[in-house]
């Protein structure tokens, strides 16, 4: 019995080992004839962030904005990989845990089947930079572009808030050189309020990217008004003795500019100084003396100052003209340099004084200037001023304006 059994096996050995060389050749041909391995390239697959909101959570945030790609090479059978696209391979970051500071982290990657494998991946990792979040209160400072027609002329400017909240990674809030709205004046000639986006600047005055700023906008008012010269007259509490005494008080500037609403403006030829008493003239001596203003009617220049005198003989005005004056830009903006656009080959300036000063006078000690506050980058036209002089008057400066352009230095 055992011996027919022996044999009955033995029989059976061959066709199993057949069948099995059989299934092994059989595999072998579906695996590498009928689907066979292959390989893929794929470029540029979008890489996903995950774990902003940790970063938040820990006041840290990415300084990296751009967006990460990587070039994946793919590996599985056929059958598998022509299944394999764009949309069902997924390449991400994870930024949970990160500190602040510059590292690098993996890119992982993730598909639709286990029977496909990454066999190729460029880059391996990107380098990230990590920041903490900081916050300042910066001053905003209101720049003009353009000029008023002439004849007007624009107030102190107001604005809805003086400072706002500045938010974004450290670095860039450290570079923040000026907060600035520009508002365009051009042509204006009514007060006008706009609402102005508020754009951070570095110290080469370009825009800093991506930070927050809270409220992102100001209310600014712009007043602007019509401008007229009308002469000054004399206004006597107690009248001079007689006519040819009157005609020796003289009063210096003779002409005052005003500013108001154009129908205010429009009714007034004249303005009156405060009452004068004929018997606290001195011959000589120049007096201060104050201007009566209309309601609603204000000087262009509310320093300037208005002087009379009794004339004498030692007392005179004089017309000086100076050939190729030296001018100073003061007041410019932080990171500007001024230019003259027109050259200026004379100024004449006509002064009162007593003689015997007037003859101290000249080009070394007749110091010009033009005051830049407030102006921003760009052309525009400047009035020319006079470093003042002790017991000299400036009458008159011509030209009065110069075309300048404000660059960056």
């Amino acid at each position: 019995m055992k011996e027919k059994i022996k044999k009955l096996k033995q029989s059976n050995l061959m066709p199993k080992i057949l069948s099995l060389v059989i299934a092994i050749l059989l595999w072998f041909y579906v695996m590498n004839v009928v689907d066979p391995q292959t390989r893929r390239s794929f470029k540029n697959v979008p890489v996903r962030i995950e774990g902003l909101q940790d970063l938040r959570r820990r006041g840290l945030t990415l300084m990296n904005t751009g967006d990460i790609h990587v070039n994946l090479e793919l590996q599985g059978n056929r059958s598998y990989m022509d299944r394999v696209n764009s949309s069902n391979i997924q390449a991400y970051i994870n930024l949970e845990g990160l500190r602040k500071g510059e590292q690098s982290v993996p890119i992982h990657v993730t598909n639709y089947n286990d029977n496909v494998k990454v066999v190729g991946k460029d880059p391996l990792s990107v380098v990230l930079s990590i920041e903490e979040n900081t916050s300042t209160r910066e001053e905003v400072e209101i720049k003009t572009i353009g000029t008023l027609p002439e004849g007007y002329i624009m107030g102190d400017i107001n604005k809805s808030q003086e400072r706002v909240t500045i938010s974004g990674p450290k670095s860039l809030t450290d570079a923040v050189h000026s907060l600035v709205a520009y508002v365009n004046i051009k042509d204006r000639t009514q007060t006008t309020v706009l609402s102005c986006k508020l754009i951070p600047l570095d110290s080469d005055l370009e825009k800093i990217q991506g930070l927050t700023i809270e409220p992102a906008s100001l209310e600014v008012e712009i007043p602007i008004y019509k401008t007229k010269t009308v002469p000054v007259t004399l206004n006597f509490s107690k009248a001079p003795p007689d006519q040819i005494s009157q005609d020796l008080v003289d009063i210096q500037p003779k002409t005052a500019t005003i500013k108001g609403n154009t129908a205010v403006l429009k009714e007034i030829e004249e303005i009156k100084t405060k009452p004068i008493s004929w018997e606290k003239l001195q011959e000589g001596t120049l007096t201060s003396i104050e201007l009566e203003k209309p309601q609603g009617v204000n000087l262009v220049n509310e320093k300037q100052i208005y002087q009379i005198r009794l004339k004498s003989s030692q007392f005179e005005d004089r017309t000086m003209t100076i050939t190729e004056p030296e001018i100073r830009f003061v007041n410019v903006g932080r990171g500007l340099q001024g230019q003259i656009l027109t050259p200026l080959h004379g100024i004449q300036i006509r002064l009162s004084a007593d003689r015997e000063k007037l003859n101290e006078l000249n080009k070394d000690n007749l110091k010009f200037y033009l005051d830049c506050k407030g102006l921003s980058l760009g052309d525009h036209q400047v009035t020319i001023k006079m470093t003042p002089i002790e017991g000299v008057h400036i009458s008159s400066i011509e030209p009065s304006k110069v075309n300048i352009t404000l660059s960056k230095e």
